[in-house]
């Protein structure tokens, strides 16, 4: 489908990372109350018959954040090739640099004072109220640790945390023009292609190496993307019976991780993209899956999902600390309801401005490249006057014999 801008722009999946974005606020939701939140360094606590069921049953995919960030990893692989695969689509990395920057920025650093201000106005304590994982986030924030933080290039620190995964999504905008150029090349083979990049991310989760664990997830997008419409091809004349399996068999590897009490098998993150990436081709070619893509919830937290990650942690936890002596399931539903407003008005003020100002960057470099080839042609076009000394040119060119 064709975006106001005239870009390509699949509706479906924004309300695939709307709904990714809910399940992350849900696993941070959950991961608070204080029996869950331990099970994360220790999968042998002791939980009550619900948290077990919360925990180590199919629930767990209602509020399971690590597939969710998976997936916002494809999608970006996916959504960011889309615009190069256009007939005559020529790249201006220039254009597209300077717009990323601002796009990714901007929205960070916003979330990044937010949450300062937020942790100025009510400090973070740890308490026997919440979970040993929400007392984790207690941290004052120094200098040092904004500033390190608003690189975006390092580990994020507690301050807000969700910051970590655009780390990746820097490194992956840097080095999109690759990405491009390997998605583009060797179509043929797009499922060895798709392979290889699920065959690292599998030696990156068994060695502890995040750079293989992460940036594979984004060539798989990316792959995706330039394969869609011999994907849709391939899959078209599917029954639903085939769609019910991939989506089944897509959220048990995104949630492979917690099929029991053992802790999960080395390479786990490998299987963990695996069942993302089914999901978006789910999202892409299943006619249930786009309908509910498209549906006006979907569509909504679609839109703010950017702004709903970045701004939700540091309200959760500010919401808690400030009402949990009352009620912690009170305060996590009034820190919910306070996200989302939040993110309504972050995405008006901040991230439709930072947007906008990203494009008309884009633009204003765009036409400076514009007048730069120009005044090279138009130099190139220029006569040598009658009587000039052809060697007189030459001089003026370094390292040329006389």
């Amino acid at each position: 489908m064709l975006s106001k801008s005239g870009q390509t722009r699949v509706t479906q999946l924004d309300g695939l990372r709307g709904i990714a974005a809910l399940l992350v606020v849900a696993c941070h939701v959950v991961s608070t109350l204080p029996g869950i939140g331990g099970v994360f360094s220790n999968r042998a606590v002791d939980l009550n018959t619900a948290e077990t069921w919360a925990v180590f049953s199919p629930l767990h995919i209602l509020w399971n954040g690590t597939p969710a960030v998976h997936v916002f990893f494809v999608l970006s692989g996916f959504v960011l090739v889309l615009p190069f695969t256009r007939p005559g689509a020529v790249p201006s990395w220039a254009q597209y640099y300077a717009k990323r920057f601002f796009r990714l920025y901007l929205p960070a650093w916003a979330s990044l004072a937010v949450a300062v201000a937020l942790i100025a106005m009510i400090p973070r304590t740890a308490s026997p109220l919440q979970s040993a994982w929400a007392d984790m986030y207690v941290v004052n924030p120094t200098v040092v640790q904004v500033l390190k933080d608003g690189l975006l290039m390092l580990n994020a620190s507690t301050i807000n945390t969700p910051l970590w995964s655009l780390k990746w999504e820097v490194a992956f905008s840097l080095l999109l023009p690759a990405y491009v150029f390997l998605a583009l090349r060797w179509r043929r083979v797009w499922f060895v292609k798709i392979g290889l990049a699920l065959l690292l991310a599998a030696v990156g989760a068994v060695h502890h190496v995040d750079a293989l664990i992460y940036l594979p997830i984004f060539a798989v997008g990316a792959v995706l993307g330039v394969e869609r419409e011999r994907i849709r091809n391939l899959t078209r004349s599917w029954p639903r019976g085939a769609w019910f399996l991939v989506a089944a068999v897509g959220l048990f590897l995104a949630n492979a991780e917690w099929v029991g009490r053992e802790e999960p098998i080395p390479g786990v993150e490998a299987l963990v993209t695996v069942g993302a990436a089914l999901i978006v081709l789910l999202f892409v070619s299943c006619g249930a899956a786009k309908r509910l893509g498209d549906s006006a919830a979907a569509q909504w937290l679609g839109r703010v999902s950017f702004s709903l990650y970045l701004v939700h942690l540091p309200i959760i936890l500010a919401g808690v600390t400030l009402f949990r002596s009352e009620s912690l399931p009170l305060a996590l539903a009034v820190s919910v309801a306070a996200s989302f407003a939040a993110a309504e008005l972050f995405y008006r003020y901040v991230e439709q401005p930072a947007h906008r100002l990203s494009m008309a960057v884009g633009r204003a470099v765009g036409r400076r490249i514009r007048q730069d080839d120009d005044g090279r042609d138009a130099a190139s076009r220029v006569p040598t006057p009658a009587g000039t000394r052809v060697g007189a040119m030459a001089e003026a060119a370094p390292g040329r014999p006389r």
